[in-house]
């Protein structure tokens, strides 16, 4: 009995994760330096898939290239609201003409001369792990009276474990 409430779990987690995935359109993409030590920055979000992969669009010649070039290992981290992802996996480099004209915003222009600037160049972030908190609606009003007892009562939260509100999913 403990496999399935499991199993059904991780499927219910999956499906959030994938519900709320599609609701972001900034991320902090985090790389390592050639030191080794962690770098960050917010980037527009380019598109989606349904596998949970994820494109950002940058330039060829920015540091963040060198540094994925070199350790392919990424880390995205996105919050909107009451509502947060992390999705950790490993970094692709690609030149594909089609598919940046298909992401193409017309936002970039403020960083590219237009969607045939050769210096762009598109990430996608191929999941291996995510992590989701969804503190939004009816949810995030079990959570926030669960936080006000335990603050009143001086007991520490227990019994948080609702899928709708946290999950960790294996991609």
């Amino acid at each position: 009995m403990g496999t399935s409430a499991s199993t059904s779990d991780s499927a219910k987690a999956e499906k959030k994760f994938f519900e709320l995935l599609g609701h972001f359109d900034t991320a902090v993409l985090v790389t390592h330096e050639k030191t080794g030590t962690l770098h960050g920055r917010p980037m527009y979000i380019a598109e989606t898939n349904d596998d949970g992969g994820i494109w950002f669009i940058t330039a060829a010649n920015a540091p963040k290239v060198n540094e994925l070039e070199k350790d392919t290992h990424i880390l995205a981290v996105a919050q909107r609201e009451r509502q947060w992802l992390s999705i950790s996996g490993r970094a692709e480099l690609h030149r594909d003409r089609a598919r940046i004209h298909k992401v193409w915003k017309e936002t970039y222009r403020a960083w590219f001369s237009g969607k045939d600037d050769p210096n762009i160049l598109l990430i996608r972030l191929n999941p291996t792990e995510a992590e989701y908190w969804d503190n939004s609606g009816v949810s995030g009003l079990k959570f926030a009276l669960k936080y006000a007892a335990a603050y009143v009562t001086g007991r520490e939260i227990h019994g948080v474990g609702d899928v709708t509100v946290h999950g960790k999913v294996t991609l």
